[in-house]
């Protein structure tokens, strides 16, 4: 099984598991959709593809932003500090709550194809309406271990803001020198999952699930 049939995958397992919570979010709600979204190189190229069949899309990338938040630390990264008993004390950069720059009226112009971190938003409350999003913790759990799990898919590539990975990779595909990756980190395997231990039962078996397709 290649990377991408197993991303595709964890996708679909994730929609069947996420379909067990109780969302407010709708169609056209779009107040989690900014320019803070952290992903895979193997997520970008999926996008990558979809960019290639839309190019009207294309410019957005070289007058939006440049590559954007991103934490100092990919996830597994952070996962392999908190296992050791180490916290970083350094101050994460800002987020950019600004529309996605793939917002069409409200709704994501490359939604088949997103990368997880936009399909795992979910929120019991209207966020537009109460100014805050109200997550389910298992849900938080379980989004972080998937995290976990498709940064190992794509252990050794360039993981970072969806919009330097998208660069560098369109810079790649062009055969151009690729400037974009001096604020990409490169993706770590996973060094441990960070599962609390009131939640250990009940993740056993999506873990188990994800676990086979790695």
């Amino acid at each position: 099984m290649t990377p991408r049939e197993s991303l595709l995958l964890i996708y679909a397992l994730y929609d069947r598991w996420a379909g067990e919570f109780d969302f407010a979010c709708r169609k056209g709600c779009a107040t989690c959709c900014t320019r803070s979204v952290i992903m895979t190189t193997l997520e970008g190229e999926l996008m990558d593809d979809r960019l290639s069949a839309q190019p009207d899309l294309l410019p957005l990338l070289e007058t939006g932003p440049g590559n954007g938040h991103a934490p100092a630390t990919t996830t597994n990264q952070f996962a392999a500090a908190c296992l050791r008993g180490e916290y970083a004390d350094e101050a994460e950069p800002a987020w950019d709550l600004a529309p996605c720059l793939f917002l069409r009226d409200n709704c994501c112009a490359l939604y088949p194809v997103r990368p997880f971190m936009c399909r795992s938003f979910g929120s019991r409350v209207r966020c537009d309406r109460s100014g805050a999003a109200e997550v389910e913790p298992f849900l938080l759990t379980l989004n972080t271990v998937i995290l976990q799990c498709i940064e190992h898919l794509d252990r050794g590539r360039p993981w970072g803001n969806m919009y330097g990975v998208l660069r560098s990779i369109g810079n790649r595909r062009r055969k151009i020198a690729d400037k974009e990756t001096s604020g990409l980190l490169i993706a770590e395997p996973i060094p441990g999952f960070l599962i609390p231990p009131d939640e250990a039962d009940r993740i056993q078996g999506c873990l188990r699930l994800l676990l086979d397709l790695l």
